[in-house]
């Protein structure tokens, strides 16, 4: 109950400039698209958590998962790898659902499409879609098919200045849950999601 009012608050406290159509004006636990990510982390969390999703065939970009600091339990940052200031191009706010419950999962995820369509009013919003999961301890592979055991269902947002966010209920097979792996994958556990990605980067995703 604590993080789905948590949810609730997140909108709350959102700027009230966030009728613009920039994708800086959304926040997550007051962390935005531009802001550098030394500004709420160490250089030692960002470098010491990084992973290898976004450099399997490119090195522009680079990713790391840190331990998140209020309603989130991690989050996602991305940033150029050649960036000092790390300045964030991607921030996703995760939660764990270790009692994963579709229908709770899919309220939530109706819940906070619906206040961003009211608070970006010039956002265009993807109908839900529901992708199969193909799991690899490396990276994780999305695709169109309802018929896989694990999958994802998401609500996209398009913004004017093609900013981009997704909202995501991982819905992973139990097998999935279980696995021991020296790799820990956040991607292998139930989990409700907001992406929030910059121009540069939403453009990056689409071409890798």
């Amino acid at each position: 109950m604590k993080k789905i009012l948590g949810i609730v608050v997140l909108f709350l406290l959102m700027s009230t400039s966030a009728y613009t159509d920039d994708i800086k004006d959304f926040n997550i636990e007051n962390i935005s698209i531009g802001d550098s990510a030394l500004d709420y982390f160490t250089e030692d969390q960002i470098e010491n958590s990084e992973l290898d999703w976004f450099n399997y065939s490119h090195k522009e970009y680079s990713t790391s998962l840190v331990a998140g600091k209020g309603i989130y339990d991690w989050f996602l940052i991305s940033y150029k790898s050649d960036d000092d200031n790390f300045i964030i191009e991607g921030l996703a706010g995760i939660l764990i659902k270790k009692k994963y419950d579709d229908y709770k999962c899919n309220k939530e995820l109706e819940t906070v499409a619906l206040d961003i369509s009211e608070l970006f009013k010039n956002t265009k919003q993807g109908k839900k879609q529901l992708y199969k999961v193909i799991y690899n301890p490396r990276k994780i592979f999305q695709k169109p098919d309802p018929s896989g055991k694990s999958i994802v269902t998401s609500i996209s947002f398009d913004f004017k200045d093609e900013g981009k966010i997704i909202l995501s209920c991982y819905n992973m097979d139990k097998a999935t849950n279980q696995i021991d792996s020296p790799i820990k994958d956040i991607n292998q556990f139930d989990t409700f999601r907001i992406d929030v990605r910059s121009k540069a980067l939403a453009h990056y995703l689409q071409k890798a």
